[in-house]
């Protein structure tokens, strides 16, 4: 039994589509077309390598082991680092390694992200056409681990949900209050590996205040202020009490929200799809957020 649109296999990787040619030429042609985009930017030297944000975070991994700051405002503030200490300390387990094998270790993350996104690697090719996919293959953010965090967390694992927040704070909206035992498990841990560089934390919160100021100057940013996006994602948290719901508004509540974070849309994309195609897979049953996550499976 075959979907009923190309959408339909998207972040679902539905069992009937994996025998369809127009879904499989779908795939292909997604990951054809990023192919392609990374290769024109290539030459264009819009994807440098390491990529600039590479060029960040390897900066941070070095600099917690040489004693020199982590926190600071840069030059430019879009070079400096805002995320959490436990980040700060992961990217230090990893600095040791030449910066163009950290770009590729990135790169594999961002592309099992997809398919953590996409419940399948046929889905995966398929979110390859969701635009500026391309743009955080090549550009060395994040946003595909968030979007992945929040999918992940909407369906009962929130322990990535727990690290994004941690860079992103938005995924924490992701998380289910019953998930909450597995959630500070994961907190517990990320506080505890940063228990040699205690003095970052007030570092770092030092920084996030002087900077709220300057929102405009961390790059080109979506103009809807955060507190907007903030009270939207608490309504629909509060109010609508859907699982999608959840993803748009972790998605939402992105402090410094970029333009190339529209990508991350493809989190409450993907729910929605298994949202509707859950329902159609349980007629008659009731359709509770419990009882479609549940049956919507885990990515």
């Amino acid at each position: 039994m075959f979907a009923r649109s190309p959408l339909d296999a998207l972040l679902r990787g539905a069992r009937g589509w994996r025998h369809s040619p127009m879904v499989i030429a779908l795939s292909f042609g997604g990951v054809a077309f990023v192919i392609m985009q990374l290769f024109i930017g290539a030459q264009a030297g819009i994807f440098p390598i390491p990529g600039g944000d590479e060029l960040i975070w390897d900066r941070v991994g070095d600099a917690l082991w040489t004693g020199a700051p982590v926190y600071y405002n840069a030059p430019r503030l879009i070079d400096s680092f805002v995320y959490a200490p436990p980040l700060a300390v992961a990217f230090g387990l990893v600095s040791w390694l030449p910066i163009d094998a950290q770009h590729l270790l990135f790169l594999v993350l961002r592309i099992l992200s997809l398919r953590v996104i996409a419940g399948s690697w046929i889905g995966a090719g398929i979110a390859c056409w969701f635009p500026l996919v391309a743009f955080d293959l090549g550009g060395g953010n994040f946003n595909l681990l968030v979007a992945a965090a929040i999918v992940a967390a909407v369906f009962g694992r929130p322990q990535l949900a727990v690290w994004g927040a941690l860079a992103k704070f938005g995924p924490v909206l992701a998380i289910h209050p019953r998930d909450w035992r597995p959630a500070l498990a994961v907190l517990l841990v990320a506080f505890v590996i940063t228990l040699p560089w205690l003095y970052l934390w007030p570092q770092w919160l030092d920084l996030l205040i002087a900077d709220l100021g300057n929102p405009g100057q961390l790059g080109p940013q979506v103009p809807i202020p955060w507190f907007l996006r903030l009270a939207a994602a608490g309504a629909l948290v509060l109010l609508v009490r859907a699982p999608w719901a959840r993803a748009l508004a972790a998605t939402l509540a992105i402090p410094a929200f970029y333009w190339a974070s529209l990508v991350v849309l493809l989190a409450p994309l993907a729910v929605l799809v298994r949202e509707r195609q859950t329902r159609e897979a349980l007629p008659g049953r009731a359709s509770t957020g419990l009882a479609l996550e549940q049956e919507a499976g885990r990515p």
